[in-house]
């Protein structure tokens, strides 16, 4: 029998695949009859990518082909303006081929491109993979260029995103373990599978987790944070001692302690999550252990979930 939440992604799944048929539908129309679909590209591009968060893998994979198509169908259509404007407005002076392939060039501005990597269809991507006992820091970034980033098959590591914060608008994470994931405020949503004892701090529009255990949520999440298949889960309010690319609290109140786990059914509250008023108070040091130019791992890693000196601290408590 499928969960509430498998058959609710479901039902938005199958909603967002006729809007999408629907829209590029009228793209393929408008360019037809030589109408600039830009726009309507990039509005679609944006919507496909909102939609991430819920649509399955293979759905995500036949969105992606289906953008590619019609990215290439908008720029022969560009390509092909360019050379018959070439035809019908030369001059005695024959225009030389370098002009028409800057004019190509200038056409093809605004097409949203697909990503070098990941699972996002447009933008670029960031991605770190197969790492263990490893400080990471990404590099600043250019706040015009959207980015995406991927964390797969990270083990006992600091992920210190904040440096690219203004330019990330979705964090995917698959098989994150014993870690500290830091990334400040995205553009749009978070996405984390199969994580364990990890402490994860970030601003996001939607939050989701999946087969996830013992993590430390701390969040500002301006929709309800989704867990499934997911236990000892623990939000609380982003860190405001954290420095870096703060989630803005004024403009729209975080929802984290409101936290929908889609296998728990009943009214009563779920037991496979928490939540505080605050981060809790060993993590306290945390926040001026990630802005210490030593990269101090193992004091990071000691405050890990499921780290030695924690466990002795609650026993102790």
């Amino acid at each position: 029998m499928a969960s509430a939440g498998s058959s609710a992604n479901a039902g938005a799944a199958a909603r967002f695949w006729e809007h999408f048929q629907e829209q590029s539908g009228q793209i393929r129309a408008a360019v037809g009859a030589h109408r600039d679909a830009r726009a309507q590209l990039r509005a679609l591009d944006d919507a496909v990518r909102e939609a991430l968060i819920y649509l399955p893998p293979y759905d995500q994979k036949q969105l992606a082909a289906a953008m590619d198509q019609l990215r290439l169908l908008l720029r022969q259509s560009s390509a092909s303006s360019v050379r018959n404007a070439g035809f019908k407005f030369r001059s005695a002076t024959t225009a030389k081929p370098a002009a028409a392939a800057a004019a190509a060039t200038k056409d093809d501005e605004g097409v949203p491109e697909p990503p070098a990597s990941g699972s996002s269809p447009a933008g670029r991507s960031l991605c770190f993979s197969g790492l263990s006992g490893r400080w990471i820091a990404a590099d600043a970034a250019d706040e015009a260029q959207p980015t995406d980033c991927e964390l797969r098959d990270i083990r006992s590591c600091v992920v210190d995103l904040r440096a690219a914060a203004g330019s990330l608008r979705a964090l995917n994470c698959h098989g994150v373990e014993d870690s500290v994931v830091v990334c400040g405020a995205l553009a749009g949503s978070a996405t984390i599978r199969r994580s364990a004892g990890c402490v994860v701090a970030l601003g996001a529009h939607q939050l989701r987790f999946e087969d996830s255990h013992n993590v430390d949520v701390l969040v500002h999440c301006t929709s309800h944070p989704v867990i499934e298949r997911s236990t000892a889960m623990r939000f609380a309010p982003y860190p405001p001692a954290l420095s870096g690319a703060q989630p803005d609290a004024g403009a729209q109140p975080s929802m984290h302690a409101q936290v929908h786990d889609f296998n728990w059914l009943r009214r009563q509250q779920s037991p496979n999550w928490s939540q505080a008023a605050a981060a809790p108070a060993h993590l306290q040091p945390l926040w001026a252990l990630l802005d210490d130019p030593r990269q101090p791992l193992d004091e990071a890693l000691a405050l890990l979930p499921g780290s030695a000196s924690v466990a002795s601290t609650d026993g102790a408590s």
